[in-house]
């Protein structure tokens, strides 16, 4: 932490840069030094400009303009979460969003928990294909309880003659938040104590200034889970600021140290300076901004060819059309959506299952009314998870509701195959005051049902532990996109009715579960 004197000189030092970001060139005082820090997290393969997202090739020309005001001083970094998300990404794999990095010319990632959605092999593919280093020091080999090697932990860059160390965080909740089989072999420590571990190998290795690009959440202000905050404060002197990913927030927070977030999908640029005296080797100040990018930039000639070639590759399967939509079918991952219920209807008769389960974030987007594309598909449904079927008694059944439902931290659990009623306000454990199948019969708790699930779910994702411990788990080898596509095929028009199969009371009610 900063001295009251090293403040004061920190900021008298600022406002001479001309703060915000957007001032002038280098410092003119002698010995110091204005480093520049650009960076982009949760970019979630917003590739072609739509709605509030820029593009990437508006985004590659602001980059490439901001880093244009301090050349020798700019780093441009990613903290995370690029690849999967639209069906322009997850076509081809993060391959084109890489395209982009690498035009524009990142010098670092951290790997986000999404960056392992496809698996290790096609993560190995994009750090083959990328020009710059993927880093994450918290990434442990469960085997041996050392550093993994899927990635080195740091990376040190120099700039106008300063080694600045960018140290990889990845968040723990990755163990659950992607498919648990995914990163079956890997631990996902905690970060202040990697970092705490981490900081004299990286003085040795002559580090002036350390980084954290972490992709951990953080939120403006005060707010419980904030771990870039915690991480911050963890570190004392140690950081000289915490580039932040994971919760898709505009965060600027110069407390402690700078913390900082750009907003999700490439709509803002986070940002920090930092001033450094080069005769007395101490950070003088540094401060964080969120940058947004602003509308009707010229697009970057060299990118927007880049994003053009891959919609000629990907036109052929994003433009199939499968079947239309005759209204709408939204989906908010912490409602039971219309495009949730009907999603679930069609696992359950794809698996000829009681009950389908699925979780409220395995389902990414809505379907408009009219024609339903297989890109749609992949809009709905980026990962390449399976569907199984999970032999599970009727008490499994109703933890998995009274966990699932309503559930602030994963979102609502979407479901097909019955009629649950539902007490918001009681306590956890005594919400779900009555279920039934869909024709009427009670649940009866040890009973074993068919339940139509992803094998995200199976392996225990989003802390569904009861499905995992089912007796009994059947991989279909169907991804859940294909049953969901050839649901529209074979139906030609989606016609969904909510059926009511979610209710909310507030008086007493007595569970119809059979004993």
């Amino acid at each position: 932490m900063l001295t009251s004197f090293r403040r004061l000189t920190a900021i008298l030092l600022i406002l001479a840069l001309a703060l915000p970001l957007a001032g002038a060139a280098a410092a003119a005082q002698p010995g110091v030094v204005r480093l520049d820090i650009l960076a982009v997290n949760d970019f979630h393969g917003a590739l072609a400009a739509e709605g509030k997202n820029p593009g990437a090739a508006a985004l590659a020309s602001f980059l490439k303009a901001e880093r244009a005001k301090n050349p020798a001083g700019t780093l441009i970094l990613s903290a995370g979460d690029m690849f999967q998300g639209t069906p322009d990404s997850n076509l081809l794999h993060g391959k084109t969003v890489v395209e982009f990095m690498n035009a524009v010319g990142f010098d670092a990632m951290a790997l986000g928990n999404h960056e392992f959605d496809w698996g290790l092999d096609v993560l190995k593919e994009r750090m083959a294909q990328a020009a710059f280093p993927m880093v994450a020091a918290n990434i442990l080999d469960k085997g041996s309880g050392g550093r993994a090697e899927l990635v080195p932990p740091y990376v040190i860059l120099e700039r106008a003659g300063i080694r600045i160390a960018v140290v990889g965080f990845t968040t723990p909740d990755t163990a659950v938040t992607t498919n648990p089989r995914n990163v079956k072999d890997f631990v996902f420590a905690d970060p202040a104590a990697t970092l705490k571990a981490l900081v004299p190998e990286l003085k040795a290795r002559g580090a002036d200034i350390i980084v954290a690009l972490a992709h951990l959440a953080s939120y403006p202000g005060e707010a419980p889970g904030d771990e870039a905050d915690n991480l911050a404060a963890a570190a004392g002197g140690d950081l000289a600021a915490v580039v932040s990913g994971h919760s898709h927030q505009g965060v600027a927070d110069n407390d402690v140290m700078p913390v900082v977030q750009g907003y999700y999908n490439g709509r803002s640029v986070a940002a920090v300076r930092i001033v450094y005296g080069a005769a007395s080797r101490h950070v003088l100040g540094a401060t964080a901004a969120v940058m947004d990018v602003p509308p009707g930039l010229i697009p970057d000639k060299q990118v927007a060819a880049i994003v053009a070639a891959s919609q000629s590759e990907i036109a052929p399967v994003k433009g199939l059309v499968l079947g239309r939509a005759e209204a709408a079918l939204p989906h908010d991952r912490f409602r039971l959506s219309p495009l949730g219920q009907w999603a679930t209807d069609a696992m359950r008769q794809a698996a000829r299952a009681d009950i389908a389960l699925c979780n409220g974030g395995g389902l990414r987007a809505g379907l408009a009314a009219g024609p339903v594309t297989l890109g749609d598909m992949y809009a709905v449904m980026p990962f390449d998870n399976d569907l199984s079927v999970a032999e599970m008694t009727g008490a499994q059944v109703l933890a998995a509701l009274e966990y699932g439902i309503a559930n602030a931290k994963f979102g609502m659990l979407q479901f097909s195959g019955l009629r649950v009623e539902f007490r918001a306000a009681a306590p956890y454990g005594q919400r779900v005051a009555a279920v039934a199948l869909a024709d009427g019969s009670p649940l009866q708790a040890d009973k074993v049902y068919r339940v139509a699930v992803s094998d995200f779910l199976v392996a225990g994702g989003d802390g569904y532990d009861m499905v995992k411990a089912a007796a009994r788990h059947v991989n279909t080898f169907l991804t859940l996109r294909d049953a969901l596509a050839e649901a529209v095929r074979k139906a030609g028009a989606i016609r969904f009715r909510d059926d009511g199969r979610l209710q909310e009371i507030s008086r007493s009610a007595a569970m119809f579960i059979a004993a």
